[in-house]
């Protein structure tokens, strides 16, 4: 046999061999492996064996032939035939990396594979593979490529597949610009063409967190939710039906200004300035404020500050402001607002004195701008002013000063300023009443002189003088003294004043009282009292007297008298045997009147001696001795009390007692031979005093500020001291020692009674104590506490009651000192109109109807705002996390910042917890991070100046389900069982195939298992689902040798650190009753908490109920709300904050049967 060659592009064996002697003609055969037999016949010494099955291996035989025979078959050839052309071509474009997976069932003969990529406008790149896969890595993007797969073998490389097109990733867009759209707020995004490019997707990330997309099909976009006054960093994607290009280069912008906010003006009233103030905005670069008045009139200032002037405002205009946020691109963020400027000044004033009420009438034009009118007088010294308001063009200045000139002069007014002055007007006040007057009365004459102090004011003076029976008396002057004449005795005047001039009087001087000179007493007598030794004198009545004064007076010029108000007078200590004379004056406050008539009386002799009396103190007894004398049986003994009250005792021998005597008296003692007191056996009278009275008629007045008493008495007749002693309840005693009838106890203890001890102590004797008590003032409260109610800006103050308290009156004072008031019968009061963010002082007093107590601890508070109200969030997805967007309606307070706060349960395990909070900021949202499967709570708080608010109300969810863990498949490529772990919260799961670039339903369940036919485990991922929202896919799927295996329950995306340290916990028993299931486990050593999963036993048909998942801290757990008469398989894990074990095997109970 020759040699054989194979020709690649017909699949044709060329054979030749040597020549055969005797040949005619040859047959040639090849024969493969699988008996396809392909035969050429020739009559020369080669041959072509066609229509050879591809990927084949043929042996190849030669018989030489003549006409009667065959020679036998030459030595064999073995040639391999083409390889078969590559089937089922599938092309896979990985988006992220724009390289492209192509796969392709294995080609009989093929030993590699050569993959072609053909651009359509001329770029080709491939790849070379020994196996059924090749990964084509240098795609140009955009581009659309052919792509084929040509089987090689060691002779051919003819076998091509048919020609497969895939579109790569479209082409990152370039020349990504940015302008801000002034007229709308949005930024207009515009870029070059991407190639492969079906549509695109613009990304605004907002400094705040604040995000916004737009897509199209066109080549710009306007992004028109962008918030005012932000940075933002704009990206584009290009997309086809497939793939997503990378992010283009990034393009920072910020947004057009804000309209400023909180914007206020107000006037300079001094200047005619106006001051317009704003909050300033993010991005902003000045402000500019317009104003325009009415009557044409226009200014304006600049600032990159808060606030700017606008100076030269006409006066009495209202202004339009327009205030305009500018970034040097957009300069139409305009707030609008009006401004009322100064008034202007009246004109044409006019001042008027109505004398007889010292006032003035003021009257001026209207100017315009003002709403009121304030007219003001100030003397020419200044030293005095006065004014008045009104509405209207016209007020009375009341209350002017005597004897003044007035500059008279008028401001306009609105809600803030005060116009300049107007021009000045003066008007002259009436004369001043006399100053410095003085009567003299001149008795003697009966006369009155009336002066005063010189007034250059004035041009005369008026005197009149009124009598007690009407009379009326007059005189004027132009100097400084006047008299008048004739005054009848026994008369009371009232004399006044007026100072005149022209036809305007003065204000009468203040009220003078003088008197004539009392009348001369009128028929005095007299009667001897031997008793007490003293003469009682009486008369008639004299008019015009106040008192009166009686002198008694003997030969050798021993004088007694005695004063009174009536008309009767007793003249004491009198010499015994001798006569007076005696006469009575009337006397009052100016003058005494002559004396009266005298007459005489002579009194008794006194021939007993040496007469001793004693007080027995305390005892209502006086003893009385004295020496006796001859010839003389019975002594009397005769006491007179000061109110000529007698005592008397009969005795033979030289003492007598007297009884009942009277405490607090002063007693005239005399002893006699006879009842006849004025006889010649009669003694000297003896004075004696006795003991004092116990202090009666005590009064106690309570002293407030010093927390004291003020106490008094009667006074007593004989006492030369008194003792105070006040002992309180608690033991504190405060003493007093003093000569007078009262006395004050100071630093006494609140809330206390005391008893009160008072004795008087006389010459010899101390009286019996005068027992008392009292209150004193109550305490102050303690224990304040203070409630503050941010929506009625009121504070409610609780105290605890105090004793004796009938009133409490509290105070709130602000730390710029504005003080508030509240008085309560209770224990509590409630302040309104507290100012939102002013911290406030709060003190309460006690008062028992007297006093008040002193102030009680002082308790601080302020004035916080409220909760934010209205709290929104919305979950959004952003590049594979989920976020928080937390939003709510601004607190109705100025200068309010908000925090925002999430606690949350990661897993649904008490674990696991976080906690985050945002920053404190201004503005009414944020945007946080929260983890898959989680359940969250958010709050947001406020706070100003006055402190930190309450909590808002609580939003409470769950984030959407972390994607499935361990997914794992059993079985072959045509049919195999997917199963994964539950993902907390999840409802059902979805299996999708994401082959071709689209992803198309699998499954739909909610088991942990499914059965999935044409299984690619290279293109299948697994999500789990819930009413927020779908989990990212799980793409990590392995395959198990032998049966299927669930091991544990991941919670979330957030590593637990599985191990394998714990030990699976041994399930003990599991019973079951209609509707539930008790589990009963061993504990595990390291322990905290346990996982349960209780599913419904898989049939053949998917579906039921999801899987519960719950995590319990002890060793049993009853799952309730479960079908009836249904078989349930539970499942256990023990975990701990670090790791958790594999899941026990499950043990399946119907919950209509019992173990």
């Amino acid at each position: 046999m020759g040699s054989v060659i194979l020709d690649c592009y017909t699949n044709s064996a060329l054979l030749d061999w040597v020549y055969a002697e005797g040949a005619l003609y040859y047959t040639a055969t090849a024969q493969s492996s699988s008996d396809h037999v392909s035969t050429c016949y020739s009559n020369f010494t080669n041959c072509e064996l066609q229509n050879l099955q591809c990927g084949q291996v043929y042996n190849l035989v030669t018989l030489a032939s003549n006409d009667q025979c065959n020679s036998p078959p030459s030595t064999s050839l073995q040639v391999e035939s083409v390889p078969c052309p590559p089937e089922d071509v599938v092309p896979v474009l990985d988006c992220s990396s724009n390289t492209a997976y192509v796969e392709w069932r294995a080609s009989t003969g093929a030993e590699s594979y050569i993959v072609q990529a053909f651009g359509v406008e001329e770029h080709q790149t491939g790849c070379e593979s020994s196996s059924q896969f090749c990964v084509l890595a240098d795609l140009m993007c955009g581009f659309t490529y052919n792509i084929s797969v040509i089987a090689i073998n060691s002779v051919c490389n003819v076998s091509q597949s048919d020609v497969e097109q895939l579109q790569a990733a479209p082409c990152m867009p370039e020349q990504v610009e940015a302008r801000v759209d002034c007229k709308s707020g949005g930024v207009m995004v515009s870029w070059e063409p991407s190639k492969g490019a079906l549509s695109y997707t613009t990304v605004a990330q907002g400094s705040a967190g604040y995000n916004s997309t737009c897509s199209n099909t066109e080549t710009t976009c306007l992004l028109d939710d962008l918030l005012c006054g932000l940075n933002y960093t704009i990206t584009v994607i290009a997309s086809d039906d497939v793939c997503n290009s990378t992010e283009s280069s990034v393009v920072e912008i910020g947004t057009a200004p804000c309209i400023p906010q909180h914007v206020t003006a107000e006037m300079v009233c001094s200047n005619d300035t106006g001051v317009v103030s704003w909050e300033e905005g993010e991005g902003v670069t000045s402000y500019k404020v317009q104003a325009y008045g009415p009557d044409g009139h226009r200014t304006e200032c600049h600032s990159s500050e808060s606030s700017c002037e606008l100076p030269n405002m006409h006066c009495g205009q209202l202004y339009n402001l327009t205030v305009t946020a500018q970034d040097g691109r957009c300069d139409n963020s305009n707030a609008f607002l009006n401004l009322m400027s100064v008034p202007c000044r009246p004109t044409n004033i006019k001042a008027l004195l109505h004398c007889h009420s010292n006032s003035a009438a003021v009257t001026w034009e209207k100017a315009s701008g003002a709403l009121a009118y304030v007219a003001i007088g100030v003397t020419a010294d200044g030293s005095h002013w006065t004014e008045c308001n009104n509405t209207e063009t016209y007020c009375d200045l009341r209350d002017l000063q005597c004897g003044q000139t007035y500059n008279v002069s008028v401001f306009g007014q609105d809600e803030s300023c005060s116009s300049t002055d107007s021009d000045t007007a003066y008007v002259q006040t009436a004369p001043c009443p006399p100053q410095n007057v003085v009567v003299d009365a001149q008795c003697a004459k009966g006369e009155m002189v009336v002066s005063w102090s010189p007034n250059a004011d004035a041009q005369y003076f008026h005197v009149a003088a009124v009598s007690n029976t009407g009379a009326r008396l007059y005189c004027n002057s132009s100097g400084t003294t006047c008299t008048l004449s004739n005054l009848p005795c026994g008369q009371h005047y009232n004399v006044t004043m007026l100072s005149v001039r022209d036809t305007c009087e003065s204000k009468t001087s203040p009220m003078l009282h003088t008197s004539s000179a009392p009348c001369v007493p009128m028929k005095p007598e007299g009667r001897l009292d031997c008793v007490s030794n003293s003469v009682w004198v009486s008369w008639n009545p004299s008019q015009g007297a106040a008192s009166y004064f009686v002198h008694a007076e003997a030969a050798d010029g021993h004088n007694s008298n005695c004063t009174t108000t009536s008309s009767t007078c007793s003249v004491q200590d009198l010499k015994c045997g001798t006569q007076y004379t005696f006469n009575v004056i009337a006397l009052n406050q100016h003058c005494r009147s002559n004396h009266s008539t005298t007459f005489q009386i002579e009194t008794g002799p006194c021939a007993l001696e040496s007469v001793k009396a004693t007080t027995e103190c305390n005892n209502d007894t006086i003893l009385v001795e004295w020496e006796k004398t001859p010839g003389t049986p019975v002594y009397v003994v005769t006491a007179e009390a000061d109110d000529n009250t007698f005592l008397s005792c009969n005795t033979s021998s030289v003492s007598c007692v007297l009884q009942d005597v009277r405490c607090d008296t002063y007693y005239r003692i005399i002893v006699s031979t006879s009842s006849d007191k004025c006889s010649s056996l009669r003694s000297p009278p003896k004075k004696v005093e006795t003991a004092p009275c116990a202090p009666r008629n005590v009064s106690v007045v309570p002293l407030c500020e010093t927390s004291g008493a003020a106490v008094s008495w009667k006074k007593s007749m004989v006492a030369e001291s008194y003792q105070l002693i006040a002992t309180g309840l608690d033991g504190h005693v405060a003493k007093c020692n003093t000569s007078v009838n009262n006395c004050s106890l100071d630093g006494l203890h609140c809330g206390q009674t005391y008893s009160l001890s008072i004795t008087a102590k006389g010459a010899a004797c101390r009286s019996l104590p005068s027992l008392s008590s009292f209150k004193t003032v109550p305490c102050p409260p303690v224990n304040l506490t203070v409630d503050i109610d941010c929506q009625t800006n009121s504070g409610k103050l609780s105290w605890n009651s105090t004793e004796r308290a009938v009133e409490y009156i509290s105070h709130a004072t602000s730390m710029n000192g504005k003080t508030l008031f509240c008085g309560s019968g209770s224990t509590s009061c409630t302040f309104k109109n507290l100012e939102c963010g002013d911290v406030y002082n709060f003190t309460v007093k006690s008062s028992d109807g007297f006093c008040n107590s002193s102030s009680s601890p002082t308790v601080q508070a302020g004035a916080v705002p409220c909760p934010p109200p209205y709290l929104r969030v919305r979950m959004q997805r952003i590049k594979k996390m989920d976020w928080a967007m937390i939003s709510w309606d601004r607190v109705n307070c100025s200068n309010v910042e908000y925090l925002a706060k999430i606690t949350s349960k990661i897993g649904n395990s008490p674990q696991t917890l976080m906690n985050v909070a945002s920053y404190w900021w201004e503005r009414p949202y944020f945007e946080l991070p929260i983890p898959c499967s989680t359940t969250f709570s958010i709050t947001v708080q406020s706070k100003n100046s006055a402190g930190v608010g309450r909590p808002s109300s609580i939003y409470s969810g769950i984030t959407a389900p972390c994607a499935p863990q361990m997914v794992q498949y059993t079985g072959n490529m045509q049919s195999v069982v997917l199963s994964w772990n539950a993902s907390v919260f999840a409802t059902n799961y979805m299996v999708y195939n994401k082959s071709g670039g689209n992803r198309s339903v699998l499954c739909n369940t909610t088991k942990l298992s499914c059965q999935i036919t044409n299984f690619d485990p290279s293109f299948t991922e697994v999500t789990a689902v819930n009413e927020v929202g779908e989990s990212n896919p799980s793409q990590n799927i392995t395959g198990l040798v032998g049966g299927r295996k669930r091991r544990d329950v991941q919670d979330d995306q957030v590593s637990l650190g599985l191990g394998e340290n714990l030990e699976v916990p041994e399930v003990l028993s599991v019973t079951g009753s209609k509707g539930s299931l008790h589990v009963k486990w061993r504990k595990v050593e390291n322990a905290t908490e346990y996982t349960v999963v209780t599913e419904e036993e898989q049939g053949e048909e998917l579906g039921g109920q999801a899987p519960r998942v719950e995590t319990v801290e002890g060793d049993y757990y009853e799952e309730t709300g479960l079908k009836a008469s249904t078989t349930y398989c539970v499942r256990v894990a023990a975990r701990n904050a670090v790791t958790q074990s594999s899941y026990s095997s499950p043990k399946c109970r119907n919950t209509g049967s019992s173990l």
